[in-house]
């Protein structure tokens, strides 16, 4: 039976709290909303023992440096948990583990707590996103004329730039770098509403990108768009039946992307896999992004919800990035990986689902604001 945490953590023992009281040195800041966690066991997760850990603690062990490099703590508005827990935890984490080696692991360090909002409810929206591929080339041609910016001189974080149609229609030539020209323009839309990618070029190679910020205006899904202007897709507005008609109609395709104002700067990444919001690589259905207003980055999770053709998805996962529209205390965006199987399974994904976030076994290495 679930105990419910209700008591904020403010004795905790942190070795490096150096005699000063814990509750004083977190840094917790005012929620939008209120979360609550209720204690459990990993007997009581469904799925856990036949989910292959060993794959989770690959992508987990990627966050080990990045969290380790972060500070003395990783915290969201309700959730801090010790860097130096994280930092040991790694260290003791095996190498080439099996599936059972890793699950011994997570048992060893971690509880499971489910999330849920202070109602009670447990179920939030789960939906998926994948690493896009744009043709593109280095050189602009007739063919290859949309341009996929870098990160431009006069771009301040947080601070407003110029909209998408403004970028669109002027250009910023001037002021920030062309990575790349495409051929595509819904193409690149998806880009930037994935955030990375991969462009391939005509000689067939492929080159990475990553998001190097965005222009500070508010992001609007191009699927909201056309159903507020009652544009018929074909269908209901998961983003493979919305890209089909942007591919189909490219002139009436343009000004409805241009509602989106959101527009987003990349710069060219080295890595097995797209870097997140944590900074580290994202891993094939082992990552996922979360609010980090909520939840801190770098914890691993237990995803409970189902695929688009309501396939079980019981699975240990990272919370190792974030997103525009992912906001709320139980909304995650699961990330698929690469390739044309993933936008299929990405586009289409919108599923109840819930989560259980670990923390550390010891109770002593963090803090839950009540």
């Amino acid at each position: 039976m679930w105990k419910t945490l209700t008591v904020f953590c403010a004795v905790l023992a942190l070795a490096s709290c150096r005699n000063s009281r814990i509750d004083d040195r977190i840094p917790f800041r005012n929620s939008r909303k209120e979360m609550n966690l209720e204690r459990t066991s990993f007997a009581n997760l469904s799925g856990w023992r036949e989910d292959d850990s060993a794959a989770a603690l690959v992508a987990f062990k990627k966050s080990c440096d990045k969290i380790s490099s972060e500070g003395e703590f990783i915290a969201s508005t309700q959730i801090v948990v010790a860097s130096s827990f994280i930092a040991q935890a790694c260290r003791d984490a095996p190498g080439n583990a099996t599936r059972e080696q890793a699950k011994a692991f997570f048992e060893k360090w971690f509880e499971p707590y489910l999330i849920t909002v202070l109602n009670g409810k447990a179920e939030g929206l789960i939906t998926g996103y994948y690493e896009a591929e744009v043709e593109g080339s280095r050189t602009k041609t007739a063919e290859y004329k949309i341009p996929i910016y870098g990160r431009p001189r006069d771009l301040v974080n947080n601070v407003k730039y110029k909209s998408r149609k403004e970028i669109e229609t002027k250009g910023l030539e001037s002021v920030a770098p062309v990575l790349f020209w495409a051929k595509s323009e819904s193409e690149v839309h998806v880009l930037h509403i994935q955030g990375s990618g991969r462009v391939r070029t005509p000689d067939g190679k492929l080159t990475r990108i990553g998001y190097d910020g965005n222009n500070a205006h508010t992001f609007k899904g191009i699927g909201g768009i056309l159903r507020d202007n009652n544009v018929d897709v074909g269908g209901n507005y998961c983003m493979v039946n919305v890209k089909k008609w942007l591919d189909t109609n490219p002139n009436a395709a343009r000004k409805f992307m241009q509602q989106n104002d959101r527009f987003i700067f990349f710069r060219e990444v080295q890595g097995d896999g797209p870097i997140g919001g944590l900074g580290v690589p994202l891993t094939p259905m082992r990552s996922i992004a979360v609010d980090n207003e909520f939840i801190p980055l770098g914890l691993p999770m237990f995803l409970v919800t189902t695929d688009p053709d309501k396939e079980s998805i019981k699975k240990l996962v990272v919370a190792q990035d974030i997103g525009s529209a992912i906001k709320g205390v139980i909304r995650a965006d699961y990330f698929f990986g690469f390739g044309a199987e993933a936008f299929q399974k990405a586009g289409r994904m919108s599923s109840p689902g819930r989560y259980y976030i670990l923390l550390p076994r010891d109770g002593k290495h963090f803090a839950v604001k009540k």
